[in-house]
């Protein structure tokens, strides 16, 4: 079994009254990100989606939305995750969000990615939706 990916733990109960951690999926294909969204609300996070940058950045600027975690698509039309990773990351306004890259990127080039984009990690995408799909198949009380 694939562990969760580092920085993606379940929370510990919430006290009345704080908040739930907020992740922000940005990804342009809606079934990945609502795959990933439901199993991530099943966790306890409270989630946004957005399908591009500029969807992104509306839901980063508002203190209500804000995310502690960005969970990012690398390969996205207009702006690239890469592009969107160096904005988030070069804005002292989002200076507590963590960035994880996800991709189907090889390895290697997720890492340079993230080097250079100045990432917190990344996940590639067939772990995330591998996981997920197995979880989906597993039968109850079989982990």
């Amino acid at each position: 079994a694939v562990a969760a990916p580092a920085g993606i733990a379940a929370p510990k109960t919430v006290a009345p009254g704080a908040r739930k951690p907020r992740i922000l999926i940005v990804d342009d294909s809606e079934m990945t990100a609502r795959i990933i969204e439901a199993d991530l609300v099943s966790k306890g996070f409270e989630v946004h989606i957005a399908d591009s940058a500029d969807k992104a950045t509306k839901i980063i600027l508002k203190k209500q939305t804000r995310p502690d975690l960005v969970l990012l698509d690398v390969r996205m039309p207009n702006v690239n995750g890469e592009q969107f990773c160096r904005f988030i990351k070069s804005n002292s306004l989002f200076k507590g969000i963590k960035v994880l890259l996800c991709s189907g990127e090889n390895v290697e080039e997720l890492q340079r990615i993230c080097r250079e984009a100045g990432a917190d990690g990344y996940i590639p995408k067939d772990a995330v939706m591998g996981n997920l799909v197995a979880k989906e198949l597993m039968p109850p009380g079989a982990e």
